[in-house]
């Protein structure tokens, strides 16, 4: 619902001009705008259809003048509507004025045109919501349904006569909850009925008739009664370092926007506080900082277990337990897998006997996984020392 203020406004400052041609130029161009939204109302809204039956009815209102409704009969636009005509001629003025200078910039004349187009593109969200309402065949059945249901509730809701004196059954004369459903969803529906027309003619429906004068009024004194009037320069209360806000008696005092933290007090202002200097470039990486959502992922909330890896010769049956207390690093440096594999699993259920144990479907000794092992812990610690 458009208001014509943006339009004026920028009108009044983008064609500054004192001369009787500048301020006719003005006034026309905020009377085109309006009488491009009295248009759209008259298709949309019954209260400013009766207002102008005819567009004789908006000559004699003052928003056109008679050779102006000629011209805009004479637009022929099938299919469609003549909306945009009043809107072409504003933007007509608003070139013929930046042609002959009275806008002076570029960028002055390209501002004017937004704010028209903005207070049209509004009309015609207004008119693409009335082109394409509810579907009619949406709120009948709303409607029927309701009273269908109410009228069953009327007969299937009553208690039945009979001899049998039941003493949990509670005989209401007067059907309280029914009663109280019904004014719910009764008027429920009415307030949906309302608001299928907002442009309509109840109490509770847009006043476009005061919207259409507000606007006229509104845009005549800006461009014209008020153009290029301010008070005279005075040296306000604001000015004063003393001053403070004025409220009423009965006024609630506002409240300060404060920080949740910026009243803690972490150290008085005698403390000794060690400040110290980190370089950058010693911090450790992110991928060894074990942060929270790391433990998540790599622990669950239980205690897992871990099979022995290839190169331990320990017992096949001794196993590793981690908790969450421990590390994420220490899992990920680990190179075996949280669940055992075939192999594991074989060497596990085979018994060790004769210094021999089994490995998936090869027999190996445990001194050679001894040595090996032991190779394999000098050469790494060999390898560390080089380094």
């Amino acid at each position: 619902m458009p208001f014509i203020e943006s339009v004026a406004l920028s009108v009044a400052v983008l064609l500054p001009g004192k001369g009787e041609e500048d301020r006719l130029t003005r006034r026309a161009i905020v009377r085109y705008v309006v009488l491009h939204q009295v248009l759209v109302f008259r298709d949309i809204s019954m209260r400013v259809r009766r207002r102008f039956p005819t567009l004789q009815y908006v000559v004699d209102a003052g928003f056109m003048e008679p050779e102006e409704r000629d011209e805009l009969e004479a637009v022929c636009c099938n299919p469609g509507q003549n909306y945009w005509v009043p809107i072409n001629w504003a933007n007509s003025l608003a070139l013929d004025a930046h042609q002959r200078k009275l806008i002076d910039q570029p960028t002055a004349f390209n501002n004017l045109i937004l704010a028209i187009k903005e207070f049209r593109v509004s009309m015609e969200t207004l008119i693409k919501f009335d082109s394409i309402p509810i579907p009619i065949a949406y709120p009948q059945v709303v409607f029927l349904a309701v009273r269908v249901y109410f009228t069953i509730c009327i007969v299937s809701r009553q208690f039945l006569i009979s001899d049998l004196k039941s003493k949990t059954q509670m005989d209401w004369p007067v059907p309280i909850m029914s009663i109280l459903e019904f004014i719910f969803v009764i008027g429920w529906m009415k307030v949906a009925e309302v608001l299928l027309n907002p442009l309509g003619e109840d109490d509770d429906d847009f006043e476009v008739n005061w919207i259409i004068d507000k606007n006229i009024s509104t845009g005549m004194a800006i461009v014209d009664n008020t153009h290029g009037y301010h008070p005279n320069l005075v040296n306000d209360k604001f000015a004063d370092p003393d001053y403070l806000p004025a409220y009423s008696e009965k006024s609630q005092l506002p409240r300060t926007l404060t920080g949740s933290a910026a009243k803690v007090e972490l150290a008085s202002p005698d403390d000794a506080v060690k400040i110290v200097r980190v370089n950058p470039e010693d911090a450790p990486p992110t991928s060894e900082r074990g942060s929270i959502f790391t433990k998540r992922n790599a622990f669950s909330l239980r205690n897992r277990t871990i099979s022995i890896s290839s190169n331990n010769i320990e017992s096949p049956s001794q196993e590793r337990k981690f908790n969450l207390s421990m590390p994420a690093t220490m899992l990920s440096k680990s190179k075996q897998p949280d669940r055992p594999g075939l192999e594991t699993l074989n060497e596990e259920n085979e018994p060790a006997s004769n210094n021999h144990f089994r490995r998936g479907d090869r027999i190996y000794s445990s001194d050679s996984g001894k040595s090996k092992g032991r190779q394999s812990s000098e050469e790494s610690e060999k390898g560390k020392n080089q380094v």
